[in-house]
């Protein structure tokens, strides 16, 4: 049986990224580029990497993030703009919170079919919606993502929490 490293400074990165999402989530965003406003999950790789494997850890950072949007959600003045929590699983590494102007710019982000990034399609997965305890107002997007260039090839799963 393989035995998991010890993953040290946990309460205080997630005390730290509650802290961060609280800040950053405090007013509505007014700056858009490209028709959405995004700000990524402000945790280090290497310590992402290291709980890639702990399910515990991991429900506390998306936690942590559907709080954030669900705040965001509370402070829009306009039913138009459509805020997101996009999860990349596994490592969490490309995790963001994101606001979009409207659901047309929101379509246009989860069109990915190009040479270089694929997103298809997934059904959802509902041990998972139920285990992050996600209200029923939350749609749930789920794709497989593939990225590839010359020296590069990543293969995971990006959901798309919309509220």
């Amino acid at each position: 049986m393989k035995r998991r490293a010890k993953v040290r400074g946990v309460r205080r990165r997630l005390k730290r990224l509650r802290m961060y999402v609280d800040e950053q989530t405090h007013s509505f965003p007014t700056t858009f580029h490209d028709g959405y406003w995004h700000n990524k999950i402000p945790i280090d790789q290497p310590f992402l990497l290291s709980v890639e494997e702990n399910s515990r850890i991991q429900k506390a950072i998306i936690e942590a993030m559907v709080e954030g949007s669900s705040r965001l959600v509370r402070l829009r003045e306009e039913e138009r703009f459509r805020v997101v929590v996009l999860i990349d699983l596994p490592s969490l590494w490309q995790s963001e919170l994101l606001v979009f102007e409207s659901d047309a710019r929101l379509k246009a982000f989860m069109d990915r079919d190009n040479s270089e990034q694929v997103w298809t399609r997934l059904p959802n997965d509902h041990v998972f919606r139920q285990r992050l305890n996600l209200s029923a107002d939350i749609e749930v997007h789920r794709f497989h993502e593939l990225i590839q260039d010359e020296d590069y090839m990543r293969s995971g799963e990006v959901w798309l929490l919309v509220q």
